[in-house]
C-alpha cells in the first residue's frame, strides 16, 4: 500500500530547527499579518527574516564595541 504523504513526509522544518523547540508567536498589525500569511512557506520565510535581523543586529553591536 502506497503512502499518500510522500510530498510532505520529509519536508524540512528549517535549518537547525528541532521538533521539540518551543514556537514563538507574535501578534501583527492586519496589513503585515495578511502579507505574511500569503507567503507560500511563511514559517521558513519568518525564520530567514529573523535570522537576517539577528545577524544585522549582532554585526552592529560588534562594531560598537
Amino acid at each position: 500500500m502506497a503512502r499518500n504523504d510522500i510530498a510532505t513526509r520529509f519536508k524540512s522544518k528549517g535549518v537547525g530547527v528541532k521538533c521539540d523547540t518551543k514556537p514563538i508567536s507574535v501578534m501583527l498589525p492586519e496589513d503585515l499579518d495578511a502579507y505574511v500569511r500569503n507567503k507560500p512557506n511563511r514559517s521558513e520565510w519568518l525564520r530567514q527574516v529573523i535570522a537576517e535581523a539577528v545577524a544585522k543586529e549582532q554585526a552592529e553591536a560588534s562594531q560598537e564595541d
